[in-house]
């Protein structure tokens, strides 16, 4: 801190002479991000906040030019005094003619306008979306709120979009901000570094802002983009916005409701600013499953695509979604501000999953009765401040904290019953297995959707059958907790070149810990049957898989009171039924020990970058960023030998630089035609649970399985080229192409060693060599203002991406190394997203789709591509639309899912099922209300 001070001090004498004009552009109350300004051939253009600053070499008399899309162009004369000038608010009007008066009373042209305007005048390659634009759509959380953006596709849970991925790349290669900081990440199915977004209300979220190529300023933690959420901010008038709707879910056959307050003003003449916005979001999802599994581990290559088990999965979520937001900021007068932003969030997911198993190898049937409150939350708090030091000077500086934590709620774990009984299955082929006809040694089987246990004649599911078996009681807590401090210093040397230099300093704590306690029955008595603990009728919530027929209903019976399963684990469920504890985990037995680690990672990120205009047409943005890692992960290892157990504890430090040059060049070929070009350097840290290094040795079967927290992380060299032409109107134009060299690719590799003479098969992430991805993107954007009556409301948005890549797969057969050439796993060849508007006056509807293309998802490396898992297509429709009443009041109607489309993943090829999902019709009626 005395380094930038002293450099402060230094510059100020040089700097002191330059003239610096502010202000702030706006229209009837509303900021006007992305706005133009110029005087003399200079230009600059205003932040998202509508502020924008103008340096000038002279004094005395000077015209500013103020030009928006859609608005009038304004000049303004002023008066240039030496120092700082603020010129206050600037208010610009509708233009005349058919487009302005689109822009006035249109529901959703105003947004575009500025997700345009600021994407126009971004120095690097970047998709925006604006608030009222994501509150026009049937879109409730941050995921569902960015499938709309050219090149990015979702993955859903329960019909609701969860995790976001960015130009087909996995998940966790992209980078998910708050305020421009990487979110935290938590959650009990994951200890990776993805971010469920689906715990973010859309309702908090200002702007959204895609960056497809970063610039040194940004963190460099981001292979696929970077997605930053920006939370709102303290209103230039008075606000009070109220929203409030309820709906219905089909598949769950329940109703839902949400409800949404925004409250924010301006005092002391304003100085004081502040903001406070509330959502609550309450509804019941229900997912109708089947998953198939192929006993592909087998050494018998026909008898690998023999299916080992069915299992039928009925699913409810009571789920509720709530968010507070708050700002306030201080203008201590023209110079200095201070601002402080806070957020929490929590997603509460009340889950009731009934399953019913089928393992046709062993002859049993069993069912699974489980039911737990998952809570994830999120906090993160903000301390920021922005002063003008000089003519040429500006300084901003922020501290922040954010924890996201997931555990169980109520009664703090998560039991899971077990019912079993012996059956036999008929159809089975002649070597004893079950078998889809496509694979069948006798050509007859099942097909697709039609996989069905074919219980034999003197076979039948029953709760006086069905024995209870065994409960196990998972127990987790998952937690990422940041600490940040940075600082920016911007120097303007002269008219033309901009020079930015700063740094931050993050500190990241993980820890995960996920003990499990399983009791077993008919060991220590009598195990009791379904019949005798209870029963309650199936729930069908409106019919079990209906979307296929419902083909399981003669196996569907009536199972245990799903309230009472945690019952069986209290002290007396335990000595009623004559449970038995055979494995208590925790961090110090072996059981459970390998499923405890924590973590830090500390970060040390400079740079320095310029921003230079070569011509009037022509600007330059370079720079370079540079990450110091500092990396140490705490776990255990496992030793299991004949009769014993030995628990150690391990520490593994890693330590590793991220040096990142980046270089943009953005030409202004017309006032309407934008070229960019981009070479950067990104990369992805490895997940949390492959640096855990904790080690398991098994000397009885001979095997070792262990994480690495010496992994490096994967490295892009990153090129991009993006062409835009922007329309008179409101709509666009856009084609680009990407390539993605990368270097370090994580991956499971199995490998032996020799220990003491004896030769261990060992399961360890690695690095493996280089692999590349690239594709092709294209977007386009009309409104049709120009035809005549009805048909001037009409417009479309529809935008592709194709994305192709290749990695070489390593795995041993025979001893012998093979290479399988494959896919990058998680990446989509084809995305898009195409959507109809019809705006007009105070009515406006909107049918969007949603398509993703087939991926894989994993990779089994010993079994070889043919049983590779993979995600089938899948293509979403949603409508909405809107009423204005009055111009306080809207009216709107929400539909999801029009189409019910299903998730499906496949063993191979397409139809070979390992899984398929229906989700149903879910949607909501309400009303906004804008008193202020």
């Amino acid at each position: 801190m005395n380094k930038v001070l002293l450099l402060v001090f230094l510059l100020a004498p040089v700097t002191g002479w330059a003239q610096q004009i502010t202000g702030v552009t706006m229209s009837k109350g509303e900021l006007l991000p992305g706005a133009t300004v110029s005087a003399g051939g200079l230009g600059t253009q205003t932040d998202l906040n509508g502020r924008f600053t103008l340096v000038l070499k002279h004094t005395g008399k000077t015209t500013l030019t103020f030009r928006y899309l859609g608005y009038a162009n304004k000049t303004l004369e002023v008066e240039v005094k030496g120092g700082l000038n603020n010129i206050g608010n600037i208010e610009l009007a509708p233009a005349a003619g058919v487009l302005g008066e689109v822009i006035v009373s249109g529901a959703t042209a105003g947004s575009q306008v500025k997700a345009i305007s600021i994407k126009k005048n971004a120095t690097g390659i970047m998709e925006v979306l604006a608030a009222d634009a994501i509150g026009k759509l049937p879109d409730r959380n941050a995921a569902e709120a960015v499938q709309r953006i050219q090149a990015v596709s979702i993955e859903r849970d329960g019909g609701e979009g969860r995790y976001v991925s960015v130009r087909g790349t996995p998940i966790q290669w992209s980078a998910t901000l708050l305020n421009g900081n990487r979110l935290p990440s938590a959650s009990l199915d994951y200890t990776d570094r993805r971010v469920q977004m689906d715990i973010f209300p859309s309702e908090l979220i200002e702007y959204v802002q895609l960056s497809k190529a970063l610039t040194p300023d940004m963190e460099g933690d981001a292979i696929g983009g970077s997605i930053n959420f920006i939370t709102k901010a303290a209103p230039q008038h008075r606000l009070l916005n109220i929203n409030a709707a309820g709906g219905y879910n089909a598949q769950a056959n329940k109703g839902s409701y949400n409800a949404s307050l925004v409250y924010g003003d301006r005092l002391a003449k304003g100085k004081l600013g502040y903001i406070l916005s509330a959502v609550v979001w309450n509804r019941t999802s229900g997912t109708d499953r089947y998953n198939v599994n192929y006993d592909f581990s087998n050494p018998k290559t026909a008898q690998s695509y023999s299916i080992t088990d069915l299992q039928l999965r009925d699913y409810l979520a009571g789920r509720r979604t709530t968010g507070l937001n708050g700002g306030i900021e201080y203008k201590f007068n023209d110079r200095h501000k201070i601002q402080a932003k806070g957020i929490y969030t929590e997603y509460q997911d009340v889950q009731m999953v009934r399953e019913n198993y089928f393992y046709f190898n062993t002859g049993i049937s069993t069912i699974t009765t489980r039911s737990a409150k998952y809570n994830t939350n999120l906090y993160s708090a903000e301390l920021s401040g922005q002063s003008t030091l000089s003519g040429k000077l500006d300084l901003d500086w922020a501290a922040s904290i954010d924890k996201s934590r997931f555990k169980f709620g109520d009664p703090g774990f998560y039991p899971m019953a077990f019912f079993s009984q012996k059956v036999t299955y008929d159809g089975l082929a002649p070597d004893g297995k079950k078998y889809l006809a496509m694979d069948a040694p006798n050509g007859a089987g099942d097909r697709m959707d039609a996989v069905l246990p074919h219980l034999s004649a003197t076979s039948t599911i029953s709760p006086e059958a069905m024995t209870l078996s065994q409960v196990i009681m998972l127990r987790s807590t998952n937690w990422e907790a940041n600490k940040r401090f940075g600082i920016n210093m911007n120097y303007h040397p002269s008219e033309k070149l901009k020079i930015k230099f700063g740094g931050k300093l993050i500190h990241k704590d993980k820890l995960v810990e996920s003990p499990m306690n399983v009791y077993m029955a008919g060991i220590a008595g009598k195990a009791p049957t379904l019949t005798q603990i209870g029963t309650e009728p199936y729930p069908y919530n409106g019919g079990f898989l209906s979307e296929i027929n419902t083909p399981y209903k003669n196996v569907m019976i009536d199972q245990m009171p799903i309230n009472q399963v945690k019952s069986l684990v209290t002290p007396e469920g335990i000595r009623k039924y004559n449970l038995l504890a055979v494995e208590v985990d925790s961090a110090t037995n072996a059981a459970g020990a390998a499923k405890y680690f924590t973590g830090k990672e500390n970060v040390y990120a400079v740079y320095v970058m310029g921003e230079y205009k070569l011509s009037d047409k022509i600007t330059i943005i370079g720079g370079i960023r540079n990450e110091y890692n500092k990396v140490t992960f705490n776990g255990n290892k496992v030793t299991t030998k004949a009769g014993s157990s030995r628990v150690e504890p391990l520490t593994q430090d890693n330590s590793y630089n991220a040096f990142l040059p980046m270089l943009h060049v953005k030409l202004n070929a017309t006032a309407n035609d934008i070229i960019r070009l981009a070479y950067t350097r990104t990369f992805a840290r490895a997940d949390f649970n492959n640096l855990n290094p904790a080690t398991t040795q098994d000397d009885i079967n001979r095997t070792i399985s262990r994480g690495n927290a010496n992994l490096k992380p994967t490295f892009a060299s990153n090129f991009d080229l993006m062409a835009e032409h922007y329309f008179g109107g409101v709509g666009s134009v856009t084609f680009g192409a990407f390539y993605k060299r990368l270097t370090d690719l994580i991956y499971t590799n199995e490998s032996s060693q020799d220990i003491n003479g004896v030769i261990y098969r060992v399961s360890e992430p690695v690095n493996m060599q280089q692999a590349w991805l690239g594709g092709l993107e294209a977007g386009f954007s009309k409104r049709f203002t120009s035809l005549p009556g009805f048909w001037k409301g009409f417009g479309i948005d529809v935008n592709y991406t194709f994305t192709d890549s290749k990695v070489k797969i390593p795995r041993f057969a025979a001893g012998q190394k093979i290479e399988d050439g494959s896919v990058i796993p998680k990446q989509a060849k084809h995305v898009f997203n195409a959507s109809v508007m019809y705006e007009y006056g105070k009515f406006t509807a909107r049918v969007a789709g949603n398509y993703k293309g087939k991926y894989l998802d994993v990779i089994r490396q010993a079994a070889g591509p043919d049983h590779y898992r993979w995600y089938a297509e899948n293509f979403t429709v949603d409508f909405s639309s809107s009423w204005s009443v009055t111009p306080k009041v809207r009216l709107f109607a929400e539909l999801n899912n029009l189409t019910n489309a299903p998730v499906r993943y496949y063993h191979g090829t397409y139809n070979r099922p390992e899984e398929a999902s229906w989700f149903s019709l879910r949607g909501q009626i309400g009303a906004s209300i804008k008193l202020f």
